[in-house]
Parts: C-alpha cells; sequence; structure tokens
C-alpha cells in the first residue's frame, strides 16, 4: 500500500515565558499511517494537536522528536521535493492585501515556477473552477470571507499537489458559502483523485466528506478508522423508537443480533442496533408475529458529533 503520510512517535512541545516557562506537549508520541488517495479526517477538542500535526506535515513546523515522511520522502531531507506536490488551505486565509485576486494567483504561481503561458492559463483554470473570475480584479483586503476561502482554496491548486492539506476549510462561513467549499473539496477528491488531510471542528462536515477518521485528545491519536467502525466500536449504533399498541409476550429484542441495547415502556421501546438498515425489518417482523400495532416509529442515526462526545469525556 502506498502512504501519502507515515509519522513515527512525532512529539512536539512548546515552551512559552521567560523567568517561568510553561511547556506544552502538543503531540504525544503520534503514529499515523494515511494511504495515497484516501479522503482523511483529523478531528479533535481545541488544543488536541491538530493543526500542530498539519503544520508539521506541510514542513512549516518540525517535530521535536520522530520521523515524518511526506509521500514516500523523509522531512526534512526531501523537503523541497515534497513541497513541489504538496500544498495547504487554511480556514483562516490570509494573502497580500493590497493585490487582487488574480495577482495573488500568480504570484503564487511563480513561487512554484510556474511561468508563462502556463501561469496563464493554470490562473484562468482556477478563476473558473472556483467562480471567482467576476472578483478577478478586486483586491484581497476587500473581499468576502468566503470568497477569500475560495482564493485559498485555488492558491493550494496552482501547483497541481499529489496531496492537500485543509485546516479548518470553512471554519467562519456561512452555510450557502460553505455549502460551496465543500462541493469543490469533494469535487478534487473524487474526480482528480488528490489525496485529502483535513481538520475540522464540523463534524457533518467530517463526516460528509471523510472516508476515514483520527481522533486526537491532549496531544495524541486516541482512535483512527472509519466512521461507521468509530461508532461500531463505541457501541453507538443507531436508535429506533417504537409506539405500538398490543402486548409484547414473546422473549423480546435484546438476543437479536445486531442488537446492543433495549429498554422497554409500556407502549413503547427503544432499541439501539448496530445499524437499523439491516436490523429493522427484523423487528418490524418481531412485532408482526406478537401483532402489535406499530402506530409510530423514528430512526435515529448515530454520528461523528456522538464519537465526538464520547471521545471527550
Amino acid at each position: 500500500m502506498d502512504l501519502a503520510v507515515e509519522v513515527k512517535g512525532l512529539r512536539k512541545t512548546f515552551v512559552a515565558g521567560i523567568l517561568r516557562k510553561r511547556r506544552n506537549e502538543a503531540l504525544r508520541d503520534v503514529t499515523l499511517r494515511i494511504p495515497v488517495g484516501s479522503f482523511w479526517g483529523i478531528i479533535g477538542p481545541n488544543g488536541a494537536g491538530k493543526t500542530t500535526l498539519l503544520s508539521i506535515l506541510a514542513n512549516l513546523l518540525s517535530p521535536d522528536e520522530g520521523e515524518v515522511y511526506v509521500l514516500g520522502k523523509q522531512l526534512p531531507s526531501c523537503s523541497t521535493e515534497i513541497l513541489e506536490r504538496i500544498n495547504l488551505s487554511s480556514g483562516n486565509a490570509n494573502f497580500l492585501w493590497s493585490l487582487s485576486v488574480r495577482e495573488n494567483l500568480e504570484y503564487y504561481a511563480m513561487l512554484y515556477g510556474i511561468s508563462g503561458r502556463r501561469r496563464h492559463l493554470k490562473v484562468e483554470e482556477l478563476l473558473e473552477m472556483f467562480g471567482i473570475r467576476d472578483v478577478a480584479k478586486v483586491r484581497f483586503d476587500e473581499l468576502s470571507t468566503g470568497t477569500k476561502q475560495k482564493l485559498s482554496l485555488a492558491k493550494a491548486l496552482v501547483n497541481d499537489p499529489a496531496l492537500l492539506f485543509l485546516d479548518e476549510p470553512t471554519v467562519g462561513l456561512d452555510p450557502d458559502a460553505a455549502h460551496r467549499i465543500r462541493e469543490a473539496i469533494r469535487h478534487l477528491h473524487r474526480e482528480r483523485g488528490t489525496t485529502i488531510v483535513m481538520t475540522t471542528h464540523n463534524m457533518h462536515e467530517a463526516e460528509s466528506l471523510c472516508e476515514h477518521i483520527t481522533f486526537m485528545k491532549d496531544g495524541a491519536v486516541v482512535a483512527c478508522g472509519r466512521p461507521e467502525d468509530l461508532k461500531r466500536e463505541l457501541h453507538l449504533g443507531d436508535t429506533i423508537r417504537i409506539s405500538f399498541r398490543g402486548t409484547l409476550t414473546a422473549p423480546f429484542l435484546d438476543t437479536m443480533k445486531g442488537v446492543l441495547h433495549f429498554q422497554l415502556d409500556d407502549s413503547s421501546c427503544r432499541v439501539v442496533v448496530d445499524d437499523h438498515r439491516k436490523r429493522l425489518p427484523q423487528i418490524l417482523d418481531y412485532f408482526l408475529a406478537q401483532k402489535a400495532y406499530i402506530y409510530d416509529l423514528h430512526i435515529e442515526e448515530s454520528d461523528l458529533e456522538d464519537v465526538f462526545m464520547a471521545f471527550t469525556k
């Protein structure tokens, strides 16, 4: 399996203060493997170490200990080769304020050694891709927050990166702008096959975009896996609430395969299952056999918000 990112035993400590020094261990023995072509999310509470990890992977910070490999090459010894093939977009976009959108894209394209007609075509392509051609001549400091974020993503694609790092890409955006940014990110991954590593506090965003999740807490990796695997590991499952008329006489559902928890209260019950799509037909068959009439049924799917809350306890 080709790896886009591999880190082993990563540690990073920040020291603040002069007379009374305070030490903050931002990363503690972090080990992580991210395959080429994946969309990987890194989530966790504030201070978990997400941005520090991303900054080290993007060669913006150096670790105190550990090994870092990006696209098969080691940092920092192969940093020049790696930087040619990666890029980073931050949710707090900060560009040369007096330059226009087009001028900023031209500037960053030049930094990546893209010149002449090739640079012109690339800038035109990015203006079109992110729908910012109509503001191409507008200075950065006059742009809306959403447009600044579009420019940040456009800049991150000037070198056609094989690996793209996104740090809180929709932070501070209104719902419509955030949706447009997510669609652009999803297109990059699906149509171009770009490997994406993203940090976010938005659990809906993480679940809708990311194929795999790394959960961090206090500078350490707490869990890794697909969202559905993390939910299964924590026994979160889906909740089926049923209101019915009748009497349940046979042994109930707690012995049925896939049922994680069952609670009966007079004419209603709560059933937690690993996957409601698999278990609901069996549950309905049970009620039919018991001649109990279901007059209301509600399904609550557990999501990454539940995972987040479980891991932060």
